[in-house]
């Protein structure tokens, strides 16, 4: 899994190409993400307190996942993303508005940067 680099327009595009999931497929999406980003930090999904990442349930379910990192995003974390991204039925996507720029994680191997 090598980076690929894209202005942070694109990345965001991936994002509205995204589809509508049903709310449980949603909820599976959420749940495997969140667990696996709190073996690697704090999460909030208040977005009150300070943690390495947040987000919210409470969002239209897509198949596409936005959240924030306040940590960065780094290849072993992608990758190990990746792989739990790859236990769900379809493909999905992670895109993380952190502190070293834009990032996506999808679950057919891409790892892409803000450049």
């Amino acid at each position: 899994m090598e980076p690929e680099f894209m202005a942070e327009e694109e990345i965001q595009s991936l994002f509205l190409k995204s589809e509508r999931i049903p709310e449980e497929e949603f909820d599976e999406l959420y749940d495997i993400v969140i667990a696996y980003l709190k073996t690697k930090g704090s999460f909030s999904d208040s977005g009150l307190e300070d943690a390495d990442f947040s987000g919210s349930r409470w969002i239209d379910p897509m198949s596409t996942l936005t959240l924030v990192s306040n940590v960065p995003i780094t290849l072993p974390l992608a990758e190990g993303l990746r792989d739990e991204l790859q236990k769900l039925p379809r493909p999905h996507a992670v895109v993380f508005d952190g502190i070293d720029g834009t990032s996506c994680v999808t679950s057919d191997g891409r790892f892409i940067r803000e450049k």
